[in-house]
Order: structure tokens, then C-alpha cells, then sequence
């Protein structure tokens, strides 16, 4: 009887594991790497990706320090994730018919590209603290656990906190940055320089303590911007 009891249950831990495996889907792929990323699957396996590696809606992407990854999803969308991040993306738009693409971000720095062969809103991402969503947008995200900022480098975001109890929203334009904190509406959108653009990610880091965002650096003169490698 007791040898039955465990054959079932491993029956069943088997049935349970295929069918999560069957459900995941490919989202996207790999274009380019650098440094310390890996991508965990549902079922707990982790796995070191190369260019070209492919993505499942099931999968963790992470990236550690001095590190980034880009993914471009298969309704067009790029992602650039940048150092010490984790996400997920959880669908993905390939029709007007479908939800838009979702991406779950736990922590880090985001810079998307979102495809603009789609009507309404074809990428909506979510952080602890607030949810954007966009068509045909490049912006980016910098998020922890209690609060999360985002930019526009072109087009149109619109941006809420995460609790639709929170009803108030701002549309960002170009060059517009928001600041959402936890059970707080979006502050008023500020309009960033057009040289401190290029440098956005870089002005900012987490403190993964405080899980608290810190502007790092004071705004540049124009010449030495000008100067500097523009990032990805």
C-alpha cells in the first residue's frame, strides 16, 4: 500500500512538471550578452544563455553587476536589460486580437523599445510600484521594491501606480520623467535635458539595501556630454 501512496505522488510531481513545461512558451530571444546573466526556467533549472538562446514566457532573466543583456521579443519589442536586474516576460502580443505584451519587473534597469506594428497599447510592464504602457515608445525603467522611475526617450508612456485604488496617471512625452512610490500617485512629470538623456541609467543606482534609488551624478556641461560613448 505505502509503496502504491508513492508511486502516485511521483506520478503526480511528474504530471505536474510536464504540464508547466508544456504550458511555457517562446517569447523571444537572446541578440547579446556581456558579463554575469542567467535565465531560470519554472521548473528551477538555471541555464548561462548565448546570443540567439531562446526565451520562454516562464523564464527569470537575471543579470549581476557590470553586466546587460538584450532580447527582442517576438511581436518586435527590444529589451535592454541593464545591470543587476531580474524580470520576467510573461506574454506576448502577435496579434491585435491578444492582451498586450507583459513584462513583470522585479528590480533593475530597463530600457524598452516597443514595437509599433500594433494597435492601442502593445507593451504594458509592471514594477513593485507602478505599471507603464505603451505602442512605438523607447523608454526606461529603474525599479526596487518601493519605488520606480521612468523616462521617455521617444514617444508616449502612461504611467499609474501599480494599486488601481491609486487612480491619478500622467501621459510622459518626450524627454518627461516620473517618480512612483509605493501607494503613492505618479509625481508630476519633469522634463530631463536632451544631454542628460543619454547618460539617464547612468545618473542613478540602487542601493539594494534601502532598496532605495540615489542620483548619483550632477548634470554635465554639453561639450563633455557630447564627448562621452553614448550607451546601447
Amino acid at each position: 500500500m505505502m509503496k502504491q501512496h508513492i508511486t502516485r505522488s511521483v506520478v503526480i510531481i511528474l504530471s505536474i512538471f510536464c504540464a508547466a513545461n508544456v504550458m511555457a512558451k517562446p517569447v523571444g530571444k537572446v541578440l547579446d550578452l556581456s558579463g554575469d546573466v542567467d535565465i531560470t526556467s519554472v521548473s528551477g533549472k538555471r541555464i548561462i544563455p548565448n546570443e540567439g538562446t531562446i526565451i520562454e514566457d516562464t523564464d527569470k532573466i537575471r543579470t549581476g553587476r557590470k553586466s546587460f543583456v538584450a532580447v527582442i521579443l517576438n511581436d518586435g519589442s527590444k529589451l535592454f536589460v541593464r545591470e543587476i536586474s531580474v524580470l520576467y516576460v510573461q506574454d506576448v502580443r502577435v496579434k491585435d486580437a491578444n492582451q498586450p505584451t507583459k513584462i513583470q519587473m522585479i528590480t533593475g534597469k530597463l530600457r524598452v523599445i516597443a514595437a509599433k506594428t500594433m494597435k492601442g497599447n502593445s507593451v504594458i510592464v509592471y514594477t513593485p510600484t507602478a505599471i507603464a504602457g505603451v505602442r512605438g515608445t523607447d523608454f526606461g525603467i529603474i525599479a526596487t521594491q518601493f519605488e520606480t522611475k521612468i523616462v521617455v526617450f521617444r514617444g508616449e508612456v502612461e504611467v499609474a501606480n501599480r494599486d488601481t485604488n491609486i487612480l491619478k496617471s500622467y501621459i510622459l512625452k518626450d524627454r518627461e520623467e516620473t517618480r512612483v512610490t509605493y501607494q503613492q500617485p505618479p509625481e508630476e512629470p519633469v522634463t530631463v535635458p536632451d544631454y542628460m538623456l543619454p547618460k539617464w541609467f547612468d545618473s542613478y543606482i540602487i542601493d539594494e539595501k534601502r532598496n532605495v534609488i540615489i542620483k548619483i551624478k550632477q548634470e554635465e556641461g554639453l561639450i563633455d556630454q557630447l564627448l562621452r560613448k553614448k550607451d546601447f
